[in-house]
């Protein structure tokens, strides 16, 4: 059993699950956001109103996702898109088309964060690598002055998942939840002080490795 990975290692993971094995990235979408679900639902926050801040990644996919699940749960909840949506990686703009045809609109701006009661952060996912834009990075910071409980959506938006160092600006986080395997960079340095509580969840995404030896025990059942 692995550990924990570095980014390079998931998204290696990742397209091999998707790629070679063919388990569709909306599939993984989808239980990304049922795995967020269990933990938001598990009666730890307060979900009278919920504001998911969403980016154009696929992270951002998982988070439109997550907000069409609360919304048929009746749940009181707001889509903060950042960014040109005619930017977005095809299955978040999928996601985003599903999330319309249930009747949720996208917002572009919000005055006070003080005004929810908890914020899911699927800004930047695993894969961010290079400094957060500074536009960004001021409603990053506003999130964490507003001191409202956070869950990040794999890992909090802004942190390097390899190696823990902030990316000019992080999300503090009440509770993460990371798929396939703890990302390395959740464990040491500002990851410690950020992540909160860290909640691994089984999407389906293994290492070639790992896929390898369910098969063999498979065979010899």
């Amino acid at each position: 059993m692995i550990e924990s990975v570095t980014a390079q290692e998931m998204q290696r993971f990742s397209h091999y699950t998707t790629d070679e094995i063919g388990v569709h990235p909306l599939v993984l979408m989808e239980r990304a956001a049922i795995s967020v679900m269990e933990v938001l639902g598990a009666g730890t926050f307060d979900l009278t109103n919920v504001l998911v801040i969403a980016g154009l990644g696929n992270n951002g996919g998982d988070g439109i996702a997550v907000t069409r699940m609360l919304a048929q749960k009746g749940v009181n909840v707001d889509l903060l898109l950042l960014g040109d949506e005619h930017r977005a990686t095809p299955n978040t703009a999928k996601q985003l088309d599903i999330a319309r045809k249930y009747g949720i609109t996208p917002h572009n701006r919000v005055r006070d964060f003080r005004h929810y009661t908890v914020i899911v952060d699927a800004l930047f996912g695993a894969g961010l690598s290079k400094p957060v834009p500074v536009k960004l990075g001021e409603i990053i910071k506003r999130v964490n002055a507003a001191n409202i409980p956070v869950v990040s959506i794999d890992i909090p938006s802004g942190l390097n998942a390899t190696s823990g160092a902030i990316l000019g600006s992080a999300i503090r986080a009440s509770a993460t939840v990371t798929f396939a395997y703890p990302k390395k960079g959740l464990l040491q340095n500002e990851g410690l002080k950020r992540a909160g509580n860290i909640y691994v969840k089984d999407i389906g995404v293994y290492s070639p490795e790992e896929l390898s030896n369910f098969k063999k025990e498979s065979s010899n059942q």
